[in-house]
């Protein structure tokens, strides 16, 4: 496998991001992880990418997200271009909550088209009924919408390839971190090594360095389901949901699935919230294929947002979203030549470009 200057470990799309900028920088990179298997249940490392669809949005109830994701959306053009990949759909996006004037505040801060909506307003625009007497409701209209994360991934990692980096389908399984250059051991059992080495690996966060990082491994379910047909929706984030076992919760728009079905997918953080704490059980999660009481929960919400629609439940798949204690991404540096991204904290797709870019800078750095 060789030595390159850089490694980059994790293969989603903060990783396959941070690639794509250090090869387009002119630096001799590797990305390395395995691809997407056919089947969630498989092997690991598991990601939630068996997914087609993830929010995008500037407006922001905390900053620095709004700009993270501005600079972000401002690149998704030119990675479509060059990779051959559409990945963005500007359907627009809803957001229920008491405090989602905050939320537009700083969109509008940051040049984003936002407006607030009366319920009638909302419900004759989009079928959506808000039913919780607290919540305010604001818009946000193009581009904020959906993005593909499985496409935005390919895309950076075709990106990165034309930009001379080598993509390698394998595992890290062991490292050598006190050493110079840094030594990787591969699951195939080839030895890379490197430079400096960027660890990109989601919720199960430095476990392979043998560090502690604080993460809390929120272990979801999501619901896919089928609409009759009716107003075209936009995202939606809503706060506090009209059920008893949801904190918060989520949609996309109905999109299409690689089955050829147009699904929307909801989900969220379910009362009391499914936490793991290791690595084996977020593999034990993603085989179990989540919880059908979350899935039950989920799809009532679903139903009474959409009264006027048709909804019939399809499936349920699970999810991991890892939080750090700040609640923004963990971009920092452990050594001289090791730095790690990950805890994406339930925002990091849209963003993932921009982050990839400060992991990059902040390895480079150390």
């Amino acid at each position: 496998m060789g030595h390159h200057e850089v490694i980059v470990v994790g293969r989603g799309l903060i990783g396959s991001a941070a690639a794509r900028h250090l090869a387009d920088a002119g630096h001799d990179v590797a990305l390395v992880g395995p691809i997407e298997p056919d089947d969630y249940r498989g092997a690991g490392p598991f990601s939630s990418h068996f997914d087609q669809g993830r929010v995008t949005r500037i407006a922001a109830f905390e900053e620095p997200w709004g700009t993270w994701a501005k600079a972000s959306i401002e690149r998704y053009a030119e990675i479509a271009r060059r990779s051959g990949i559409n990945f963005h759909d500007p359907v627009g996006l809803v957001v229920l909550a008491e405090d989602a004037e905050r939320a537009m505040s700083i969109g509008a801060g940051l040049g984003a088209d936002v407006s607030m909506l009366t319920t009638r307003e909302l419900r004759n625009r989009t079928g959506i009924a808000s039913v919780v007497p607290e919540h305010r409701i604001a818009w946000e209209g193009a581009p904020a919408g959906v993005i593909n994360p499985r496409a935005l991934r390919d895309a950076q990692v075709i990106c990165a390839s034309q930009a001379g980096a080598t993509a390698i389908d394998d595992v890290v399984v062991g490292v050598q971190r006190d050493e110079q250059p840094v030594s990787l051991t591969l699951r195939s059992g080839h030895t890379m090594t490197a430079d400096r080495v960027l660890f990109c690996t989601g919720a199960y966060g430095a476990e392979v360095l043998g560090i502690d990082i604080p993460l809390q491994k929120r272990l979801r379910t999501i619901i896919l389901a089928e609409l009759d047909p009716g107003p075209e929706l936009p995202t939606l984030i809503i706060d506090n949901p009209p059920h008893p076992a949801l904190e918060e919760a989520y949609w996309v728009p109905p999109v299409v699935w690689p089955n050829g079905k147009h699904l929307i997918k909801i989900g969220g953080d379910s009362i009391p919230m499914n936490v793991g704490t290791d690595a084996d059980q977020i593999d034990d999660w993603f085989r179990s294929g989540a919880s059908e009481q979350e899935g039950d929960a989920l799809f009532e919400l679903l139903e009474t947002l959409l009264p006027d629609r048709l909804v019939t439940r399809y499936a349920h798949k699970p999810c991991v979203v890892s939080y750090t204690p700040a609640g923004v991404p963990h971009i920092t540096s452990v050594s001289d030549s090791i730095s790690v991204a990950f805890g994406g904290c339930g925002a990091g797709a849209k963003s993932s470009d921009e982050l990839g870019r400060l992991a990059m800078v902040e390895l480079l750095s150390s």
